[in-house]
């Protein structure tokens, strides 16, 4: 199958890295540097045992011809997709897209694509991009994917790995992943960052773990989705999961980049707005992570 992904980050490397092992994968980057280094060198994969392996992609730069592929992963951050919006409705209308992104604020942008089906996805591995061409995978988990508009038989047509280590699950809904992953994102990412810790200590640490617990009633007064412990005790399980993990929202803080908190507490917030609710410790959750970020940038 002829696989492209949008992003050449820590998820669009990883992506390509697996599903490159048994599909024809193409990487779509937005600097030509890192599209050289990727067709010269491969994508290599390490474990955090030591052992890696490097895996042969091709990869294009700019607003290329996107339109000779099976299906289009766009694994760029919320806020980068306005700027391939253009570059995704240039593609054919036949073509599945598949968005992997943090939050939902986005699905608004893809209501106006003119793609038949769009499929939207979650991950749970740990990634870290070591350079542009290499990427560490931190933690195992999975892929998790819904229909979010059109018909598409997922079993059958989704590329997947040939590699266990990355499975993926297909699921009927596609509120109940986008919102397990929004839960999981608005409390470990922003408690990361405020405390500078790795995700583990949110548990290890009963204080922190009681400022886990207050937001987590906040949210889920939102977003009542499940039973409501079980959802809690999912969180509690990708923290002890990746405890040794740096949370994607603490690496954006430490290497000095723009943080995705707007598309993931801030559409909280507004959804709290529209219902007339105030959450308070995700006001302050959030305004202290806006406030660091600013420090650090």
């Amino acid at each position: 199958m002829r696989v492209g992904i949008i992003g050449g980050g820590s998820i669009g490397l990883l992506f390509g890295a697996y599903l490159g092992q048994n599909h024809e994968v193409t990487i779509f980057t937005k600097r030509e540097e890192q599209a050289q280094k990727i067709k010269e060198m491969g994508i290599r994969l390490c474990f955090q045992d030591g052992e890696e392996k490097v895996i042969a992609v091709d990869a294009k730069f700019g607003d290329c011809i996107i339109s000779d592929q099976d299906i289009l992963i766009v694994a760029v951050k919320q806020y980068d997709l306005p700027q391939v919006m253009t570059l995704l409705s240039s593609a054919s209308k036949a073509i599945p897209l598949c968005f992997i992104q943090n939050g939902m604020g986005h699905l608004e942008l893809l209501n106006i694509l003119p793609q038949k089906t769009i499929l939207v996805a979650t991950v749970e591995h740990g990634a870290k991009r070591l350079n542009d061409w290499t990427v560490s995978h931190n933690g195992v988990g999975q892929t998790n994917v819904s229909v979010y508009k059109g018909t598409y038989e997922m079993e059958k047509s989704f590329p997947m790995s040939a590699d266990p280590q990355f499975p993926v699950s297909f699921y009927e809904e596609y509120r109940t992943i986008l919102i397990n992953k929004l839960i999981a994102n608005a409390l470990i990412n922003p408690l990361t960052v405020v405390f500078q810790v790795k995700n583990g200590r949110l548990v290890d640490n009963p204080y922190y773990y009681e400022l886990l617990r207050l937001m987590f009633e906040e949210i889920y007064s939102i977003f009542p989705l499940g039973e409501k412990e079980e959802v809690f005790n999912g969180v509690i399980g990708i923290c002890k999961n990746t405890k040794h993990n740096t949370s994607s929202m603490l690496k954006d803080i430490q290497e000095g980049r723009k943080t995705e908190i707007d598309a993931i507490l801030g559409y909280i917030l507004k959804v709290a707005e529209r219902k007339g609710a105030k959450l308070k410790t995700i006001q302050m959750a959030y305004v202290m992570v806006k406030g660091i970020e600013q420090e650090r940038r």
